[in-house]
């Protein structure tokens, strides 16, 4: 039954290039285990709407926001973080800097 659902699952990616952040949200089923990406497409809980797109989450993942989702606890936020770098997205572009840390003075 599981793997009946996955395959149909899968079926609904739009397309097999490469995941960029314009993509829609379902293009991350590629590299994303099905028990991560409903919650994370789901956003229940959460203090904002539902991603739409690769670069929703990467957004959300640069914000710190991810863990405000409910049903994404520490081992889901890894696997989500892991699929983005798999998939090929520079996470460290994004990062916020912690505040009073404006860089090394000079």
């Amino acid at each position: 039954m599981a793997e009946q659902l996955l395959a149909v699952r899968r079926a609904a990616v739009p397309h097999h290039g490469p995941v960029t952040p314009g993509c829609p949200v379902e293009c991350l089923l590629t590299v994303l285990s099905l028990s991560s990406f409903n919650p994370l497409t789901r956003a229940e809980g959460a203090p904002f709407g539902e991603p739409r797109t690769v670069g929703d989450v990467v957004a959300l993942h640069a914000r710190r926001q991810l863990r405000k989702i409910r049903g994404l606890g520490p081992r889901r936020l890894s696997e989500i973080e892991a699929a983005l770098v798999l998939a090929g997205l520079d996470l460290t572009a994004l990062q916020e800097r912690p505040a009073g840390r404006e860089g090394p003075a000079r």
